[in-house]
């Protein structure tokens, strides 16, 4: 009798070993099977060896399946980042994706910004600070797989000794009570942008599948991140450019339309919300420094100063002033010329995406990149403007300054001629007129005269190297000159024709030279005077008084005088510092920078030539010297008996 076959009493309806695999059965569907067929009288040790071989591939079959399930998500996580234009949003859809995918507590990512690592987003975190936590780039786990640019895991973050344990790190760490730690970098192109981190807040061991998993999902929230950032950088660079464009049409027809800087100056400020300012050079304060500075390196860069960033306005290696921008500028006026702001106005925040590595570098304060731009394109035209601005007004001062001189040098027998050239230097005929003419640096007393604010009736040229103002006398010169700072200038008139107009030249150059010779200097309170306020002085130092003048300091000094032509040794400054200092051999010899012994000796020469009561006659002697000096800055360098060098 053979041997009956336990398989064939089986119920011929009921699952094989294939048919419960191709079922998906698991593991205990598998046992039971393996039991039953034991109790039909099946061979129980070939039994247990197709359970076991079934049980193998049921759990092979499962793991294909989960591999496919997980390559499904990462193809379809990978769709949705593709899809996502928000670079913060990409953030928020990369971590919940990873905390779905990895079955864990809590997820987050942190990129790099400069030198540190920063948690931009999380998902599953239970305080809130943990985004915008800054950490050591080399802090912690995050900190050791963005130095290595590769995986690492810890079941424990706290007893982990190997890590690098930072107290910024290990506070966010203890606040989420994070145990099991898995990071993997965030890379393209072999640049690490940040850390994907995955927790558990128990005990946890990471295996190569979950590891390999994380870097899968992570290497498509890095492609995906750096596209956003390409894209973000191309908006902006487009928008940028067609920005740009549109500044440069908008200033270019304000230009050809012949507007002003002050037109170009609020233009600008309709264009960003940053508050911009003029600033004219020079100009005190750090503003005026870095202007300055701009002057004598010849580099028109924009200079941060503050939390306000200082653009200067330059052509041809000439530096007109500035635009400004920053917060200083809230609530001022615009105008050029004077310190002034425009309209308030924030700088938009920068994104999350934002290459923060770059943060900081070529960063020129608080003023957004769009606003330098702006400003950079504007300074040229600016500067074009009032090149061509300031061009206009000297052909105009030039022509005004002919006219003017025309007026000074010669007469005119026709009186409509005559009438003509004063209008064509700007002044009415019909009215008085006051001359001023100013010893010292023309373009000094010009800028003074600028401030007087005296109108457009006025006429002023450089005639003889000396400044001339003609000006109605309505406008009352004496009150608005000044006296501390002003230059020290002669005056005459009022005349009402040009013969007049002639004279009063004359004179008030006299006085400016006479008051010149005096002394007179900006800050002494010289100021604006006349030939009658020189009192005793307009007759010593007149044509007739000067020959007496020299006449009495031959008298006087003659002795003194021939000795220091025979000798060469300066005499007559002796006598005149020894007198102006109080007849005080020290003080002397510090102002003529010899020795007192020096000063000792010529003084015995001194009371040798004058006889010993000269001291008597001190303050004779001293206003005689002093008189000779002027008479001879008066005269020129040919004047007789030169009381010693000037």
């Amino acid at each position: 009798m053979t041997e009956r076959d336990p398989q064939a009493t089986r119920d011929p309806q009921g699952p094989g070993w294939l048919q419960l695999l191709a079922d998906q059965a698991g593991v205990p569907e598998l046992e039971a099977h393996r039991r039953l067929l034991v109790a039909d009288g099946a061979d129980e040790a070939r039994t247990d060896q197709e359970a076991r071989t079934a049980v193998e591939v049921a759990s092979l079959l499962q793991e294909r399946r989960q591999r496919a399930v997980e390559l499904a998500a990462l193809n379809d996580v990978a769709g949705r980042l593709a899809a996502v234009a928000d670079p913060a949003d990409l953030l928020v859809e990369v971590v919940d994706q990873a905390r779905r995918l990895l079955g864990v507590d809590l997820t987050y990512v942190a990129l790099l910004v400069g030198d540190d690592l920063r948690i931009e987003v999380a998902s599953g975190d239970r305080s809130s600070a943990l985004v915008g936590t800054r950490l050591p780039r080399t802090a912690g786990l995050v900190g050791s797989v963005a130095a290595s640019g590769t995986p690492r895991w810890t079941s424990d973050y706290a007893a982990d000794p190997e890590l690098v344990h930072e107290e910024s790190a290990d506070r966010a760490a203890r606040a989420e009570s994070i145990r099991g730690l898995l990071g993997v970098p965030l890379a393209v192109r072999g640049r690490v942008l940040g850390v994907l981190l995955a927790a558990k807040r128990e005990e946890r061991r990471f295996g190569a599948h979950e590891i390999s998993l994380l870097t899968g999902l992570a290497a498509h929230a890095a492609v995906a991140i750096d596209n956003a950032r390409t894209a973000a950088e191309l908006r902006d660079a487009k928008e940028g450019l067609e920005s740009t464009l549109r500044l440069d049409a908008d200033l270019t027809r304000a230009v050809l339309a012949g507007g002003d800087p002050e037109s170009l100056v609020e233009r600008v400020q309709a264009l960003t919300d940053v508050p911009v300012r003029w600033v004219e050079h020079p100009a005190d304060g750090p503003v005026g420094a870095a202007l300055a500075g701009a002057a004598r390196s010849g580099e028109p860069g924009p200079v941060v100063v503050g939390a306000e960033t200082v653009q200067p306005v330059a052509a041809a290696g000439q530096v007109f002033g500035a635009l400004v921008a920053g917060p200083a500028g809230l609530g001022l006026g615009l105008g050029l010329g004077d310190a002034a702001g425009a309209v308030a106005g924030t700088a938009p925040p920068r994104g999350v995406l934002a290459d923060a590595g770059t943060a900081g570098a070529g960063s020129t304060g608080a003023v957004p990149a769009d606003a330098l731009l702006l400003l950079e394109r504007a300074a040229p035209l600016i500067a074009l403007t009032l090149v061509g601005a300031r061009a206009t007004a000297r052909a105009a001062q030039l022509g005004r300054d002919i006219a003017t001189v025309d007026l000074l040098s010669r007469g005119e027998p026709d009186a409509a001629a005559d009438h003509r050239r004063w209008r064509g230097a700007g002044l009415d005929p019909r009215r008085p007129h006051v001359v001023v003419v100013v010893e010292g640096d023309p373009e000094a007393a010009r800028r003074h005269v600028a401030g007087l604010g005296l109108g457009g009736h006025v006429a002023s040229a450089v005639h003889r190297d000396r400044f001339v103002l003609v000006a109605p006398a309505s406008l009352e010169l004496e009150g608005r000159w000044g006296a501390q700072e002003a230059p020290v200038a002669g005056l005459a008139g009022p005349v009402v024709e040009t013969a007049g107009l002639r004279a009063a030249w004359g004179e008030a150059a006299r006085t400016a030279r006479a008051l010149t010779a005096l002394g007179r200097r900006p800050g002494s309170g010289g100021g604006l005077s006349r030939g009658d306020d020189l009192g005793v002085f307009a007759v010593l130092l007149s044509r007739a008084g000067t020959r007496e003048l020299h006449e009495q300091v031959e008298r006087e000094l003659g002795p003194v005088l021939a000795e220091e032509a025979r000798r060469g040794v300066p005499l007559t400054e002796t006598l005149e510092v020894f007198l102006d200092q109080g007849r005080r051999p020290t003080a002397t010899a510090s102002a003529l920078r010899v020795h007192v012994n020096t000063v000792y000796q010529r003084l015995a020469t001194l009371d040798g030539l004058l006889g010993p009561a000269w001291r008597e006659r001190a303050l004779e002697l001293q206003v005689l010297l002093r008189l000779s000096r002027a008479a001879q800055e008066l005269d020129g360098p040919g004047a007789a008996h030169s009381p010693g060098p000037a």
